[in-house]
């Protein structure tokens, strides 16, 4: 008798022990959203997101040029500041990455966008970004959004004749070449 009981003891043990691991398992199991689903969104459309954490990183950002600007005819625009996109991140990127299945690419940190020296653009939709490390991503039927997640156009910040920071617009399919880190 004194066995039968503690084997039913026992036994309902260990049956409420893998029912509350069972619920933990449950609760922690939340369903992810899949990036490529939301690849065609823009980040206007990102930003209205809650975010997952609330922790803020601290960032230390240079004084002076993050980088440059280069138009189709031959001007050079230097960028004094960036503005984040929805507050979240300075950089956008959407598209095909070398000829495979939508990427998104969304830079939280100051310092990883300045390990791209470059972005080319053969069109406002297909452009190349090169990294520090020289490797290149190719993007096709793909978009960039810088500063204010307008579709056809980038703004960052340059100086005026007084030397005050101003926020500037340019057309993408004015846009050669984007560097960033340059004096």
């Amino acid at each position: 008798m004194r066995t039968q009981l503690l084997s039913l003891t026992l036994a309902l043990l260990l049956a409420t022990s893998l029912a509350a691991c069972s619920a933990k398992d449950e609760a922690v199991q939340q369903p992810v959203p899949d990036e490529a689903a939301t690849a065609t969104e823009s980040p206007a459309a990102d930003a209205d997101r809650t975010p997952a954490s609330t922790h803020t990183i601290q960032e230390d950002i240079p004084d002076g040029p993050v980088g440059q600007v280069q138009l189709k005819d031959g001007t050079t625009i230097k960028i004094e500041a960036l503005q984040k996109l929805g507050g979240d991140y300075w950089i956008y990127v959407t598209g095909k990455l070398n000829g495979r299945s939508s990427t998104v690419v969304r830079l939280t940190r100051f310092h990883d966008l300045m390990n791209w020296p470059s972005v080319v653009f053969k069109d406002p939709h297909t452009f190349t970004i090169t990294t520090r490390q020289g490797k290149e991503w190719g993007f096709e039927d793909a978009n960039l959004y810088l500063g204010d997640g307008k579709a056809d156009s980038y703004a960052f910040y340059v100086l005026d004749a007084r030397y005050n920071k101003v926020l500037t617009q340019v057309p993408k399919s004015e846009v050669v070449n984007i560097a960033f880190g340059t004096k």
